[in-house]
C-alpha cells in the first residue's frame, strides 16, 4: 500500500488532503490499532530534537507552530465530519509528546522513549484534571488535553531529576 492509497479512508469527501495529512500525522492515525503509538514512533526524531537540540525558546516556538497547525487541522476535520475529537486525529499526541520533551530535562533516547510510553498511558487513561480539558470545544479541545498531559509528565521528570541530583 502506498501512502496515497490511504485517501480512500477519508472520513469525509469535504476534508482536504492537507488537513488530513496533518491531523493523522501522514496517515498514521488511519492505521489501527496503534494510531497514537505509531504517530509517536514516526515523530520520535522530532521529539528527541525537541528535548535536546537548540535553544529552548526556538524549540518552544516550534511547538507553538505545531500546536497552531494541529488546531487548524482538527478544526478542519471537525467541520468536514461533524466529529471534533476523532480518534484518527493523532497530531495532538505528537504535540503533547513534544511538550513533554521540551519540559523534561535533557535525556538520551531510551529514557525519553520511556517518558513517551508513560505519556501514551496517561493520555489513554485521561484522569482528572486532564479529562476536563476535553470539554473545550473544537480544535483547541483536541489539542489541550494532550498538551496538559505532556507538560505534566515533563515537569514531573524535571522535578524527579532535580531531586535525584540534590540527593547526590
Amino acid at each position: 500500500m502506498m501512502p496515497g492509497d490511504l485517501f480512500f479512508l477519508l472520513p469525509s469527501p469535504e476534508l482536504d488532503r492537507l488537513p488530513l495529512l496533518v491531523a493523522t500525522v501522514l496517515g498514521t492515525g488511519l492505521l489501527e490499532p496503534l494510531r497514537a503509538g505509531l504517530a509517536l514512533a514516526v515523530s520520535f526524531p522530532l521529539i528527541l530534537a525537541a528535548n535536546r537540540a537548540g535553544p529552548r525558546w526556538a524549540r518552544a516556538l516550534g511547538l507553538a507552530g505545531l500546536v497552531m497547525l494541529g488546531w487548524w487541522a482538527a478544526e478542519s476535520w471537525g467541520s468536514a465530519t461533524g466529529t471534533s475529537d476523532d480518534r484518527r486525529i493523532v497530531i495532538d499526541e505528537v504535540a503533547g509528546a513534544l511538550a513533554m520533551a521540551l519540559a523534561a530535562p535533557r535525556l538520551r533516547a531510551i529514557p525519553l522513549g520511556g517518558l513517551a510510553l508513560a505519556f501514551l498511558a496517561l493520555d489513554r487513561l485521561k484522569p482528572w484534571p486532564f479529562s476536563a480539558f476535553e470539554n473545550l470545544s473544537g480544535g483547541i479541545g483536541v489539542m489541550a488535553d494532550d498538551l496538559a498531559v505532556g507538560l505534566a509528565i515533563g515537569v514531573a521528570a524535571t522535578a524527579l531529576d532535580r531531586m535525584m541530583r540534590l540527593r547526590g
